[in-house]
């Protein structure tokens, strides 16, 4: 589902804008480039690096672009250069901006916020000028102010240091003991998707050694056995969270041949390769995508299978995967971090956590993907399911990760996207 505003072009990739910015401070996208003179460009980046605390890197980039679209790929580009400590998204225009600003750095998404408003009304250069200008005062203030803060720290830590000691080695031992306690529930919820599908492959009650059997059947059934016995044989060796990803890897490839098994024998359409029912992967492959919002989230659109499909259509109730958590069950979305490595094994190969990601905004699990991205607009991932990129960005999500957050800002629809944000 495209993000962008009417009548957007499409917009260079986001390895294409992060390559262009390893070596220079600004970037202008290739669909505005005639916008944009070279002296405003060489101007900017004379005075970015002449700024060098503030370490600012500037995208030029189409004022039609949704703002949505346009933090995606802000944030994947901030990731993939992995270096500066703010951001910056400005059409060529010079009316619309935002900004992401590194978590910890001299700048807070509100302090970004107040400088966007600040340059607003001014030409591109000039704006992003004065930006860097005030933003470079903001850190040098930071620093003075840090190395004074940093003397009274020291005193503090040598006071707490014996106390703290012992803390942490508390501490320490509860997270183990909570981990342990997380990875228990976690393997159990497993093996219950492991065990529901060797029965349900069992329950086709083939003899593979029928010589009238279907060929092609007895080699859906193989490769569903197969995919059984390697899930089965990694949830014994499982030992992290992140080992889990492989099993439910391995139970989607076994489920989805399981269920083309199961049609060739009662001479069935055999079922598209589809990603998984988002409310129980245990239903095998989905047939459509439906709009569906958790309680008190908004609505997106993720895969379902037929029966679940139809209950959320109709207004009923999904048939949800319940997993162990505490002493009762919740959603697999629902129940922790520990399932993170399971819910993206089981979309492996439907986009992974790019694809969840956008299915699991609002849910707990949803807090958690993306490596700490926060926000304060509700749709800075978009709403869609469909694994893709970022709006017209050449398809390219880059791997969006790590510490980056953005305030607000109205990217595309008029007015300024006037944006701070952290990461």
């Amino acid at each position: 589902m495209s993000l962008w505003g009417a009548g957007a072009r499409a917009d260079d990739s986001v390895s294409q804008i992060a390559k262009g910015l390893t070596s220079s401070r600004v970037y202008v996208d290739s669909s505005v480039a005639s916008q944009v003179s070279p002296s405003d460009v060489s101007e900017m980046n004379a005075a970015l690096n002449k700024n060098s605390k503030a370490d600012i890197r500037v995208v030029v980039t189409d004022s039609n672009n949704s703002q949505s679209a346009t933090v995606g790929m802000l944030k994947s580009v901030a990731t993939r250069v992995d270096k500066g400590k703010v951001y910056i998204a400005i059409g060529a225009d010079g009316k619309h901006m935002l900004a992401l600003t590194k978590k910890g750095s001299y700048l807070s998404p509100k302090d970004a916020n107040k400088l966007v408003t600040q340059v607003s009304g001014e030409p591109l250069k000039q704006r992003v000028v004065d930006f860097s200008n005030q933003a470079q005062k903001k850190a040098a203030d930071k620093e003075k102010s840090g190395t004074v803060g940093l003397f009274v720290v020291l005193g503090v830590l040598i006071l707490i240091v014996a106390g703290g000691v012992g803390a942490f080695l508390v501490v320490r031992k509860r997270r183990r003991v909570r981990r342990e306690q997380e990875m228990a529930q976690l393997k159990r919820g497993v093996e219950e998707d492991v065990t529901k599908l060797g029965e349900d492959i069992a329950a086709l009650d083939l003899n593979v050694m029928d010589p009238s059997l279907d060929r092609e059947a007895k080699s859906e059934y193989e490769q569903a056995m197969n995919s059984y016995d390697a899930a089965k044989a990694a949830t014994e060796n499982a030992k992290r969270p992140e080992d889990m990803q492989s099993v439910t890897t391995a139970l989607e490839d076994g489920r989805y041949h399981m269920t083309a098994c199961r049609a060739r024998l009662n001479g069935e359409p055999v079922p598209e390769r589809r990603a998984p029912c988002f409310f129980n992967p245990q239903h095998g492959p989905s047939v459509q995508d439906v709009m569906w919002a958790p309680a008190g989230g908004a609505p997106r659109s993720v895969p379902a299978c037929a029966a679940d499909a139809q209950a959320v259509l109709s207004g009923g109730q999904p048939d949800v995967r319940m997993v162990p958590y505490g002493d009762g069950r919740r959603p697999y979305w629902d129940a922790g971090p520990a399932y993170a490595p399971y819910a993206g094994g089981y979309y492996q190969s439907y986009g992974g956590m790019d694809l969840l990601s956008g299915m699991m905004i609002g849910t707990m699990l949803g807090s958690m993907m993306g490596g700490g991205w926060g926000g304060g607009h509700h749709d800075i991932m978009g709403g869609g399911g469909d694994g893709g990129g970022f709006g017209g960005f050449g398809g390219d999500s880059g791997d969006a990760g790590g510490g980056w957050d953005f305030g607000s800002g109205d990217f595309g629809g008029g007015g300024d996207w006037g944006g701070g944000g952290d990461w």
